[in-house]
């Protein structure tokens, strides 16, 4: 049974690596979505946000790269609408801003392009691909366009039941229709996202109670996971309470101090899984260089699991590149090439098939964010009509 058990992890991690591999080159790194009207990274974003995309390429070499958009549905399954349907002007635009790194070690082109908040039409999910000349996508993201919008109210406790009370949170997503009311014919579906993670989310078909103003979503359960691990690089040369050494080579080498797995929660405070390229340079995007960062995390066991390393620096991508290796008994590790700044991270696993957090606290802090689609018979997509988030910091016992 037990070989049978690991056969099935094995398939699946497969099948997640099958989903990851065409999403990044392995060349391009630092990718950010950011939320010019505030400068935060989302992947959620007002009609009338402005938005601004960056990536590096780790060459020398100045490229042609093109980008286009696809709308979705609420399960990112690609919708039926025509392109002039949801995009204003031209498709397949080159990106024309781009800039060579300064005064580092590791030589990359920096790209970036805006997205005016009058380029995509309507509300929805959306996925931006940029592509080379010969049409090979080399970066895929997926972000959400809110407009005109009910308020959700999300409402954060404990799990009930005594088998998951220590190690889950439940969720009561309400969303009250002011000037409007709901639909009987209409197809309601309600996404719920924690940290601005595509990868950790759940789809509610049918609200638990409903009137022509109030749909209501009751036990909505997500582990609750552990606090993110974090790290700074914006000294590069400098070490901290995690990192232990920095050594000078063909680049710099960061060495961090050995996580462990925790048995007993304790907050730390973090960013819910986002990454912030930053240095003591004039210009963040070009003058920051790269460091090889060395993790290990430390288990009880020796357990040779499906291990990865994850955070908004990858995406929270499942790829064969984030996988840890084992280094010797109860000890596993990776190196990355990451961008000087600050990173938060978690070490995740697949088990019978699934996404696991290797550890899980009912009172860990975490950011829900709900959005209900509407299809009523007469629409060709399902239009975004609810919109609320939450913190569960201050979660009910």
């Amino acid at each position: 049974m037990r070989n049978f058990k690991d056969f099935i992890n094995y398939l699946f991690t497969l099948f997640f690596f099958s989903l990851s591999l065409c999403a990044q080159d392995e060349n391009i790194a630092s990718i950010e979505i950011i939320n010019q009207s505030n400068n935060s990274k989302n992947s959620i974003f007002l009609k009338g946000d402005l938005i601004n995309v960056r990536f590096d390429e780790l060459s020398n070499k100045i490229k042609n790269y093109y980008y286009t958009f696809e709308h979705c549905d609420y399960n990112w399954e690609k919708s039926i609408l025509f392109k002039n349907e949801f995009i204003e002007g031209f498709d397949d635009i080159r990106i024309s801003n781009y800039q060579k790194s300064f005064n580092t070690l590791q030589k990359f082109i920096n790209y970036s392009f805006n997205i005016s908040h009058k380029k995509l039409k309507i509300s929805g999910n959306y996925i931006l691909t940029v592509k080379d000349n010969y049409d090979k996508e080399i970066l895929k993201r997926k972000f959400i366009i809110v407009d005109q919008y009910n308020i959700g109210d999300i409402q954060i406790s404990r799990a009930k039941a005594n088998k998951i009370i220590d190690t889950h949170q439940n969720l009561k997503v309400t969303f009250n229709c002011i000037e409007c009311f709901y639909d009987n014919n209409a197809d309601y579906k309600l996404l719920v996202i924690r940290n601005n993670n595509f990868n950790d989310f759940k789809i509610i078909n049918k609200p638990t109670f409903k009137t022509s103003k109030k749909l209501i979503y009751d036990n909505v359960l997500f582990e609750g996971g552990d606090e993110y691990l974090s790290f700074d690089t914006k000294n590069i040369l400098s070490t901290s309470n995690k990192i232990k050494k920095v050594l000078n080579d063909k680049i710099y080498n960061t060495i961090l101090y050995d996580d462990l797995k925790k048995m007993i929660y304790s907050y730390n405070p973090d960013k819910n899984g986002e990454f912030i390229v930053n240095s003591n340079n004039d210009n963040n995007s070009t003058d920051s260089d790269y460091t090889l960062v060395k993790f290990t995390l430390n288990k009880e066991s020796d357990f040779d699991e499906n291990l990865f390393i994850v955070g908004g620096f990858n995406n929270h991508d499942l790829n064969e590149k984030y996988r840890l290796n084992k280094l010797s008994k109860n000890k596993f590790g990776i190196e990355l090439k990451l961008k000087q700044g600050y990173y938060n991270y978690k070490y995740v696993k697949i088990k019978n098939g699934a996404l696991k957090n290797i550890s899980n606290f009912w009172q860990t802090e975490n950011n829900y964010s709900a959005i209900l689609y509407q299809k009523k018979q007469t629409d060709r997509y399902y239009k975004i009509v609810g919109f609320g988030e939450k913190n569960s910091f201050k979660i009910v016992n």
